[in-house]
Formats: structure tokens, sequence, C-alpha cells
């Protein structure tokens, strides 16, 4: 499984977000003492969680957090955008529902390749995508790959 970790600026905010947003469950939630709380109920000032939705996880972690654990990584570390986290089962209709046109990049929409999408970006900037197939899209290859 490829879980990312996610620099934000107020783990408690975006536990929030994802959660209210897209429907995510708190699996862990880390103060900045070390101390822990597993389960649905968030720890006070959060440095590091993970968040879940189907067999998907998430981990978000504050700059100074991440620094402490992983030495030559800067506390004033931003959100870096070099592409978009694509989650796909979510209702792009529903979601966009749920949003202020502020946070809608693009969508939703069907793409020429089958899926519903919806582009939005969370709030610290990370640019999400989520989909679902339409019609016959199934999300595999009709090659078998390289030899």
């Amino acid at each position: 499984m490829i879980v990312p970790n996610l620099v934000v600026a107020d783990v408690a905010r975006s536990v929030a977000f994802y959660r209210a947003t897209l429907g995510f469950s708190l699996e862990t939630s880390v103060a900045a003492e070390q101390s822990y709380v597993q389960g649905d109920d968030c720890i006070e000032n959060p440095v590091f969680a993970i968040v879940s939705w189907a067999d998907g996880q998430l981990m978000l972690q504050t700059a100074a957090s991440l620094a402490g654990d992983v030495p030559g990584v800067p506390e004033f570390a931003t959100p870096h955008l070099t592409g978009a986290i694509y989650l796909r089962g979510f209702d792009p209709d529903a979601v966009a529902a749920k949003l202020n046109d502020d946070a809608i990049v693009k969508g939703p929409e069907t793409s020429w390749y089958g899926m519903r999408e919806l582009y939005l970006r969370d709030p610290d900037g990370y640019l999400l995508c989520l989909g679902v197939p339409e019609g016959d899209w199934t999300g595999t290859s009709a090659t078998s790959g390289p030899d």
C-alpha cells in the first residue's frame, strides 16, 4: 500500500476537511509530546494524523513534526505541488455540492477516458482529483504490457 505523508499547516483543520468533505475516518492523531489517540476522537493540537477511506490512507503532518522525525527536512516546508492525488470511488457531484466554488479547480465533468472527475484543492493547496468510472471503463489496459 502506498500512503502519502502530506505536510500541512494545521493537522486538525486538515482532518476536519477530509472527514467532513470526503468521509474519511480518523485512525490516529498524535500530539507534539508524542502522546496519541487511536480512533475517531482527534487529540488536541495534533502534529500528525492518519485518515483513511476504503483501502487507502493519508498521513497529515506539520513541517516542524516531520523535521523532528527526519534529519535534514526544513521546519518551514510547505506543500509542493508536482501532481495530483487521485482518489477513485468518490462521487464528484456529491462532493462538489459540499464545496465553495473557490475550492473547485475543474469539474465535475466526464473525461474522454470515461471517468467522472472533480479537481479540487484541500485547505493546504494540495490538488485532489476525485473520480468514478462511467459506462464501460474498467481502469485496466487492453494490452498485457512489456514481456
